[in-house]
């Protein structure tokens, strides 16, 4: 007999890219959502994204952030699925109408991991040495602390780019630290590289699980796996870069992390002309955060050159 009070008629479908991290990252949310609500029925239906298509162009040609959520976020629309599930840093800050951002599990680590193939740290990788990453943000950081390495641009899943470290001509490359460790791989990382010298993307580490707007039943489920500190801090990230009105080529960081009772929120911006980074840290409650997200932008928006963040 099932006494479990929280009956759902509704088999859910869930819908997610088709690579390795995107079907652990689902199969997490399903066992959560499993957990919390025993009777609960889940179909999980993989969509190829217009970032998944050509892995040797550029993500700013398919438009940036924007590449691995539109055809999921068209299913949605079309009521083929009811949830998607999107890392977080990859869903724009402004969603479609119609979606909304329903529920934000526990973070992983938001930190950037380096990934050594001679068990360097980046303080110790000797001159001339070859960092891959895909990321301006991560590049424009890394150059500031260590003017004297090389860069090489490298796309594709977190295997793609290990067997190349492990092949090619690199002496390192630079994940997200959460990816590794949802991978199994946190044996690979060489070194997690704190917030002060690289300060991760917005949302990196967290998930976020975006459904109709109008799906009252979808967002009850949801509600059950929903971490409301972790909602709160990417709440004030995603606030801070639709607020900058960011272009896909803008090197932009930032972090909202609980420190006792209020949120220490930091951010970065590079402008380009005057190839300086911009960093401010503010601290403020769980109430008036968003609108100190708000206003850092702002003031960041202020120092910039002309032109620098496309409107």
């Amino acid at each position: 007999m099932n006494t479990n009070t929280n009956t759902h008629t509704k088999a859910l479908i869930i819908g997610t890219r088709g690579s390795k991290l995107a079907m652990i990252q689902t199969e997490k949310v399903w066992s959560m959502l499993l957990r919390a609500i025993p009777d609960i029925e889940i179909a999980i239906k993989v969509i190829r994204t217009e970032g998944d298509r050509d892995l040797s162009v550029p993500l700013s040609s398919f438009g940036g952030r924007g590449a691995f959520v539109k055809s999921i976020e068209h299913s949605l629309l079309h009521n083929k699925i009811d949830v998607a599930v999107h890392s977080l840093k990859d869903l724009p800050s402004r969603l479609p109408e119609g979606l909304v951002l329903g529920a934000v599990p526990e973070r992983e680590d938001p930190r950037d991991a380096l990934v050594s193939s001679n068990g360097h740290t980046l303080e110790t990788l000797p001159a001339g040495s070859v960092i891959a990453t895909g990321s301006e943000r991560r590049r424009v950081q890394i150059a500031k602390n260590r003017p004297d390495v090389k860069f090489a641009g490298i796309r594709g899943n977190v295997e793609t780019r290990l067997s190349k470290l492990d092949s090619e001509d690199i002496d390192a490359v630079v994940l997200a630290a959460a990816g590794l460790r949802r991978l199994g791989l946190e044996e690979r990382i060489t070194q997690y590289i704190e917030i002060e010298t690289i300060l991760p993307a917005p949302c990196q580490g967290a998930l976020g699980l975006e459904c109709r707007a109008d799906d009252s039943e979808t967002l009850s489920m949801l509600e059950h796996i929903d971490d409301r500190d972790a909602h709160i801090c990417v709440n004030a990230e995603r606030i801070f870069i639709a607020t900058l009105g960011m272009g896909c080529h803008t090197p932009v960081g930032a972090l909202a992390r609980f420190a006792g009772e209020e949120i220490e929120f930091r951010g970065f911006v590079y402008d380009e002309k005057k190839d300086t980074i911009i960093r401010k840290t503010v601290s403020a409650d769980n109430n008036t955060i968003e609108e100190v997200s708000e206003k850092m932008a702002h003031q960041f928006i202020s120092q910039l050159a002309d032109g620098l963040l496309e409107k």
